[in-house]
């Protein structure tokens, strides 16, 4: 049994005696810490249980045999912004969410999905992804948002 185990009932019941401003003060800072480390990830082409994900379909070479610029390693150049990754805290639970214009193109890419390739094209080709999971609990997220809950603990 690990010491963190024995710790979060004694944790849970504290938390509920405190006020719900509180509360939600600490799932701001949790929220906060759970989107840096799913950004790290994202950032870096790692799943959430350290596995890299799949890369992208190799690009056929142009018929002028210049090759192509752009689009090269990471794929997700823009979706682990803080503006557009999102934590919604409350009372009981934080949830982390990106911004509705690119909730969807995660959603394909999180679930395997199918969906265009240009959404500004009208008739754009459409294309089964890969599943690629964008967000989870990493294996030592549990033990930072511990640390996170018993500082702020000790600032009350």
């Amino acid at each position: 049994m690990n010491n963190l185990d024995a710790l979060e009932p004694w944790l849970a019941g504290l938390l509920a005696k405190t006020e719900p401003r509180q509360r939600i003060a600490l799932a701001r800072g949790v929220g906060q810490i759970m989107r840096k480390f799913n950004a790290a990830r994202v950032t870096a082409n790692v799943e959430p249980d350290g596995t890299p994900m799949t890369p992208r379909n190799p690009k056929k070479p142009r018929k002028s045999g210049k090759p192509r610029k752009g689009k090269a390693g990471r794929m997700f150049k823009r979706i682990e912004l803080a503006r557009n990754m999102q934590a919604q805290p409350s009372a009981d639970e934080v949830s982390l969410s990106f911004k509705p214009r690119i909730a969807q193109t995660a959603k394909e890419h999180h679930y395997g999905l199918e969906g265009p390739v240009d959404r500004r094209i009208r008739n754009s080709i459409r294309v089964r992804y890969k599943a690629r999971r964008l967000l989870g609990f990493g294996p030592g997220d549990r033990e930072a948002l511990l640390g996170e809950v018993m500082g702020w603990l000790e600032n009350r």
